[in-house]
């Protein structure tokens, strides 16, 4: 359970998409975009603490056998039974994570672990108050450098992601996934061009071999997917509509069923006036996601910038029974 790959997908609803002018069309409108979403943030969930004689690798404080070691070794034991059991015992958890805490506050396993519990849950600022104690105590405990920045990320501090993330890479220059998730969060700093230097390292790091990733648990060409995905976001921000389009048709060809990658890449093949190719790629994330309304509203607008007004309103009447509110911003745009 604790290799599994954790991804966070920044899909659109209508709650998350902001409404911006994209490129003038015959009589206006506004696309939905998320330029700078619509990829994944890489995530392995982490490990547990170790304990004395064996479990999760991640460090820890003490090396000897006296009676307070094992206490402790004992409590922390039992807190990654808690978590890591089939049907995960949190609150558990995280009261014997206090209590190592408590008896061993020099102890960076121990908050550590509290922050995994966090994480798990989706309490993102207590994960970070969490693994900040755990790197405070223990400043070369490598293991709560990741989940601290996904945490800050997942609150959209990402400029404080950005440094940790900068400091894993002192620790581990080689890690795609770390490279990957500073593209994601650049892009959503808008440094676009950090943004695009990361994402290529990642694909260079991952490679076209086909080889597998090297630490086993994450999916190469998932990866590489969200990699090639971040690249085109980023030259989308720099306007290089064209190197965008291509780096998004390239995650949409590794990951034919990823929704984000299509929505992307028809915004860059709109924003390029590639307008015939936007339509393939708008039909292609419907057909895939066809409750996904803001497809539907980009798509209207895409027929409605090749004067096809019949084509724009029936995604009008598609999108009446999806999303009433946006199907009428999108008549009122192709009815001006």
């Amino acid at each position: 359970m604790r290799n599994r790959l954790f991804c966070l997908a920044l899909m659109f609803t209508v709650s998350q998409v902001a409404w911006v002018m994209a490129q003038d069309i015959t009589g206006g409108g506004s696309l939905t975009r998320d330029i700078t979403g619509g990829a994944a943030l890489i995530f392995r969930a982490p490990q547990n603490p170790t304990v004395q004689g064996g479990g999760a690798t991640g460090g820890g404080r003490v090396r000897g056998r006296k009676p307070a070691v094992r206490q402790q070794d004992a409590i922390i034991a039992r807190a990654n039974a808690a978590r890591s059991a089939s049907q995960p015992r949190y609150a558990e958890a995280e009261q014997q994570y206090q209590l190592a805490a408590k008896i061993a506050p020099d102890d960076a396993r121990a908050f550590a672990g509290l922050g995994n519990v966090y994480v798990d849950q989706g309490k993102f600022a207590e994960a970070v108050d969490a693994y900040q104690k755990a790197i405070k105590v223990k400043p070369d405990y490598n293991g709560a450098y990741l989940p601290l920045a996904f945490s800050l990320a997942r609150m959209n501090r990402y400029p404080e992601a950005i440094d940790v993330y900068q400091e894993t890479l002192k620790r581990d220059p080689t890690s795609p996934e770390v490279y990957n998730n500073l593209s994601f969060a650049y892009n959503h700093s808008g440094r676009y061009q950090d943004a695009v230097d990361a994402s290529l390292k990642a694909i260079e790091l991952l490679g076209e071999t086909g080889g597998a990733y090297k630490l086993g648990f994450q999916e190469r060409n998932e990866i590489r997917s969200y990699a090639y995905k971040n690249l085109g976001n980023a030259y989308n921000g720099l306007k290089r509509y064209d190197e965008a389009a291509n780096a998004l048709k390239k995650s949409s060809e590794i990951e034919p069923k990823n929704v984000s990658a299509h929505f992307n890449l028809g915004l860059t093949l709109y924003n390029a006036g590639r307008y015939s190719e936007a339509i393939e790629s708008y039909k292609e994330a419907i057909k895939l996601r066809p409750s996904l309304a803001p497809a539907y509203f980009n798509l209207g607008l895409t027929y409605y910038a090749i004067d096809d007004k019949n084509a724009a309103m029936a995604q009008y009447e598609a999108l009446k029974g999806i999303d009433a509110e946006m199907a009428r911003q999108l008549y009122d745009a192709i009815k001006r």
